[in-house]
């Protein structure tokens, strides 16, 4: 079974590119960024290890898995469908079931399994969308970083949608779209319009918010702190501290730790809204972008003649990232705040 009129779409980011082509394939076209702006995607999180000296802690710079979908379409009205089956017959079966309605699947799976992939580390929070599946062939879209659309064997699939290791796994995770408004396939600029300003509001006012040190600006000022230790807490920083540099940049970031996905979306945003108010912004997250960037040279570049030198400099930057995170999102809470209520 494979979707004779499917067209895929490219992205950047695995979840965001996932839903880009289960709405495309439904009628819908809406950006990767804005897909990722309606769904309040931004964040900085901090996991503690498994395994402490031995790796450092899960770094990332997005909401939990699944929430930026589900974010997205409550906005734009559109029905998503998630759920999971007991095992992999199921699993595949209720794939099969969803093709023949004429549905893209979206699926969470471990990269481990997935033949195409480069890396050999476990990390089951990554998502696909899956377009064509029999007993022997998967037909599915990943990140333009994994080659777009790829065809890989069924047994791979199954094995990487069932398994239970590595990051957030969620084993026979799928998603699909049922109902999509009519007005967002004909009129989609207005539903936008409409959507904008309440997403950034939230989003803005989630980043300000208390939330622990585990997310937001606070877990980003606890990792600044910590990584200026890293040559004496790991145990073999000349390979870990390299890899968080290299997470923060390739792992379906889109660069600079989905700063530069979250800067796209401002950047369409104001064209959308014509509202030039959303352009400070823009370039504040331009400068955002950079800084983070410099932060993720100098990682890779570890180690160097003066590693020990260089953490304490990135630590640095990151405390200043901090800053220039907590001073923007303060400004656009007060921003969206007004502007939420504006008609359209």
């Amino acid at each position: 079974m494979r979707l004779a009129t499917f067209q895929p779409q490219h992205g950047v980011h695995c979840e965001t590119t996932t839903l880009r082509n289960m709405l495309h394939h439904a009628g819908v076209g809406v950006s990767e960024a804005m897909l990722f702006g309606l769904g309040q995607g931004i964040d900085f999180q901090y996991w503690d290890t498994p395994a402490p000296g031995r790796v450092p802690p899960m770094l990332t710079g997005r909401i939990e898995p699944v929430q930026v979908s589900r974010n997205a379409c409550s906005a734009l009205g559109v029905e998503l469908r998630e759920s999971r089956a007991p095992d992999a017959d199921t699993a595949h079966a209720v794939a099969r079931e969803l093709l023949e309605s004429d549905h893209v699947v979206g699926v969470s799976v471990d990269i481990f399994h997935l033949d195409y992939f480069t890396s050999r580390s476990h990390f089951a929070a990554h998502h696909i969308a899956l377009y064509g599946l029999d007993d022997t062939l998967a037909h599915v879209v990943d990140t333009e970083q994994q080659g777009g659309a790829r065809s890989l064997p069924a047994r791979a699939l199954r094995r990487a949608r069932a398994s239970d290791e590595g990051f957030m796994p969620s084993p026979h995770l799928y998603l699909y779209v049922e109902q999509v408004p009519e007005r967002l396939i004909t009129d989609p600029a207005s539903v936008l319009r409409e959507q904008i300003w309440n997403a950034v509001r939230l989003t803005a006012e989630r980043m300000t918010e208390r939330r622990g040190p585990r997310h937001g600006v606070p877990a980003l000022r606890r990792a600044a702190a910590e990584v200026a230790g890293w040559h004496e807490t790991l145990t073999s920083p000349e390979e870990t501290v390299p890899g968080v540099g290299r997470f923060w940049r390739y792992a379906g970031t889109g660069g600079a730790n989905f700063r530069t996905l979250y800067r796209a979306f401002l950047q369409e945003a104001r064209q959308v809204c014509r509202d030039d108010g959303l352009a400070p912004f823009a370039e504040g997250f331009g400068d955002i972008e950079r800084q983070w960037d410099r932060a993720i040279e100098m990682l890779m570049a570890y180690p160097g003649a003066h590693g020990p030198r260089q953490l304490h400099e990135v630590a640095a930057l990151l405390e200043a990232i901090a800053d220039a995170e907590q001073a923007l999102f303060e400004k656009l809470a007060v921003a969206a705040a007004k502007r939420a209520g504006e008609p359209v």
